[in-house]
Order: structure tokens, then sequence, then C-alpha cells
């Protein structure tokens, strides 16, 4: 299987929607907010949306995350991978595997030491398919809802 990774523009932006949409079966994000979302992630340093193509059709998406980090002696980076997405009709035959390692050269080459993902604790055939692929569940993922209002003191 021969795949093709690139970086997403924006002309990418409705077959991303689809993707996302078609992850979760989730409605559309309205084009506007799209574009809006879009336009911050390019201005994140270090942070991508990435495009599989196979035979110059899009069949998937990854986001990819380089952070620098002070927890070891020296200068590293760690890389986030988040948004891992194939689209329903091609599942099964590699795609995602073929993502992850891209992902995973990808951020080698970037010079980060380690690749760090969240999984919803649901979703046990992704914490399979991520194991396959050599990931460790390493201690906990904890999230916190937050509200514009609310008090942290």
């Amino acid at each position: 299987m021969n795949i093709d990774i690139r970086i997403a523009n924006r002309e990418d932006l409705p077959l991303l929607n689809q993707l996302y949409a078609d992850m979760d079966g989730q409605p559309p994000i309205p084009k506007d907010d799209l574009e809006k979302i879009f336009a911050e992630i390019t201005q994140v340093p270090n942070y991508h949306i990435y495009i599989a193509d196979l035979n110059e059709q899009t069949v998937g998406t990854f986001s990819l995350l380089y952070a620098p980090t002070m927890m070891h002696q020296g200068y590293h980076k760690f890389a986030v991978l988040d948004s891992v997405t194939v689209i329903s009709s091609m599942r099964g035959q590699g795609i995602g595997s073929e993502m992850v390692k891209a992902a995973l050269k990808l951020s080698a080459e970037a010079g980060c030491y380690k690749m760090m993902l969240s999984s919803n604790l649901k979703r046990d055939r992704a914490h399979q398919f991520y194991q396959s692929l050599g990931f460790e569940q390493h201690g906990w993922s904890f999230k916190c809802i937050l509200q514009p209002t609310q008090n942290f003191a």
C-alpha cells in the first residue's frame, strides 16, 4: 500500500470536515467556524494536520504537535498524535497503520523522543490498534471540562 502523506491546506477543509464528521457520526462543523479554527491552528508552531491519500483519494487524516520539554537533561521534544481518522468505508485495510507509522517517522525526524496520544476508554478496538503498533499504556489520561465563568481560586 502506497499512501501519500501531506500537510493539509485550506482547500482540504471540506474533506477534513467530512472525515471528522464520519469519525463519530456527528454533523459537520459550519464552514465559517471551520475556517476560523483552521486559521488558528495554522498559527500554532509545530502543529500540523496531515492528509492521507491513496490513489489520489483522501482516505484519512491525523494531527501532530511537537512540543519542547525540560523534563530530561538537554533539549528534548515530544509529539502528540491526535484525531487519527480513516474514512469509514476504508477502515480495516491498513490505512490507519500506515498513517501512524508515518506520524512516528515524522516525529522521529523532528527530533522527538516519544509520541503520546489519548484514547477514549470506550474504544477497545482503538487501544488494540495502538498497542499493535508498539504503543504502551503509560499512566492515566485526565480531563477537566472548563466553563468560561468558572472560578479556580
